[in-house]
């Protein structure tokens, strides 16, 4: 058969009944589930090791992207084999609510700032819901997706609430809280406690970032790529050495500290 050009026509030819993959043409929307959190996994820890410009770095990224996409088009793919909607209609559904949700740029609405498109979108949001019978109004920190990683979930509620006002009115005011929060986990002594004031210390930090417009868990995975690169070197030491045993821990200090040397600051 000829080789197909486009990811669509890839798609189509590994589900086509017969001449297909049989691995392919097996899976589902609940077995492929895993592949997808996996995939988007992988391309936020792309994102949080990327430098922009660097031709390997870049190379990572598109194709984690590319990986990811795949898993989009084999969900759309399998819907069209049973007849309901294919990749052109989730891209058609995702321009068609583009359209609607930026009425300051596709319409003749008018905003000030990036704060105003954002209660622009949640009151068109809530159009929606109305439009589809949906008049219940739901409660303020439902909806948030169960996928979320705790540091994403304690940004999304922090976010909600801050819409409504529930919220420090100034950055100092967070910091203030940071501090309580680790006072008290200071003086905790059980370990249930201490777990308790430790999630107190961590949701405080995520508000902190909020305020400071930084990205939680971005910056945990960033750390984390910093972190495994350094350790590296630490490890190349002690191979070099006959083994763990061969070093103190002012070796590996100093392993460490030339490593982040070497790396220079964390790129923007």
């Amino acid at each position: 058969m000829n080789r197909p050009s486009t990811l669509r026509a890839v798609m189509a030819a590994l589900r086509k009944p017969g001449d297909g993959c049989p691995w392919d043409l097996e899976q589902d929307h609940q077995s492929l589930a895993r592949y997808l959190r996996e995939e988007a996994a992988e391309v936020l820890d792309a994102l949080a090791a990327h430098h922009p410009g660097e031709a390997e770095s870049e190379q990572h990224l598109k194709e984690e992207l590319g990986d990811l996409w795949l898993q989009i088009a084999f969900h759309a793919q399998m819907a069209s084999d049973r007849g309901a909607w294919d990749l052109a209609d989730v891209e058609s559904a995702i321009v068609e609510k583009l359209l609607r949700r930026h009425p300051h740029v596709f319409g003749k609405a008018e905003v000030d700032g990036s704060g105003e498109v954002l209660v622009n979108w949640e009151v068109i949001k809530a159009e929606e819901r109305s439009e589809k019978g949906l008049t219940a109004e739901r409660r303020l920190l439902e909806g948030i997706p169960a996928s979320l990683s705790p540091l994403e979930e304690a940004l999304e509620i922090g976010k909600r609430c801050g819409q409504v006002g529930f919220d420090w009115p100034n950055l100092e005011g967070v910091l203030e809280k940071v501090k309580e929060e680790i006072g008290e986990l200071q003086a905790e002594q059980t370990a249930d406690r201490m777990e308790d004031e430790f999630g107190d210390v961590l949701f405080s930090l995520v508000q902190w970032a909020r305020k400071k417009g930084l990205d939680p868990d971005r910056a945990m995975r960033r750390q984390m790529a910093r972190f495994r690169g350094r350790f590296r070197e630490v490890e190349d030491l002690a191979r070099a050495r006959g083994g763990w045993e061969g070093c103190t821990l002012e070796d590996m200090e100093e392993a460490w500290q030339r490593a982040k040397k070497s790396q220079g600051p964390p790129p923007l």
